[in-house]
């Protein structure tokens, strides 16, 4: 079994290497995809701002999951929810979307280690999944969360 610390450290540096990956892949290289992206964007803002105010709202269940290391989870809690909130914003409007899907890719790298704390654990009612899962469920939002702000990575077709 892996030590905890390990497991918190390989899994927060495959999620930046899912991120590093999307933008080293095309070259800086982006497409939009019209209203299918615009309708991703739309779901992820709306699923941001249902958790983020969740955050407010159930505060003491998302506290369960904030790991011991950090001092005061409530603010912890209400932090992100806050940052949740402010990213959904930032993904509707244009001036702001590139830099808001960013923001909330690396977000989710720094909430993950309170998905590892909550693995296989009862929160809130609901047992929570085991962290290979979760991290795959992981990079598939940070997935969407950038699809949704830079559009699809094009590379440019060797010659």
């Amino acid at each position: 079994m892996l030590e905890v610390a390990t497991l918190y450290l390989i899994s927060i540096l495959l999620l930046l290497v899912v991120i590093a990956a999307f933008f080293l892949w095309p070259e800086g290289r982006f497409r939009p995809f019209g209203r299918l992206q615009w309708a991703l964007r739309a779901l992820v803002a709306l699923t941001l701002v249902f958790f983020g105010i969740a955050h407010f709202v159930h505060t003491s269940v998302f506290a369960a999951i904030v790991p011991p290391i950090f001092p005061h989870p409530a603010f912890w809690v209400k932090l992100t929810g806050a940052l949740e909130i402010a990213g959904a914003l930032g993904l509707v409007l244009p001036k702001f979307t590139r830099t808001a899907s960013t923001c909330i890719a690396f977000l989710m790298v720094l909430i993950f280690p309170a998905n590892v704390y909550a693995a296989h654990r009862t929160v809130g009612g609901l047992h929570m999944v085991g962290v290979p899962l979760r991290l795959a469920i992981q990079i598939a939002c940070i997935l969407l969360v950038l699809l949704a702000g830079w559009g699809m990575p094009h590379r440019k077709k060797a010659k």
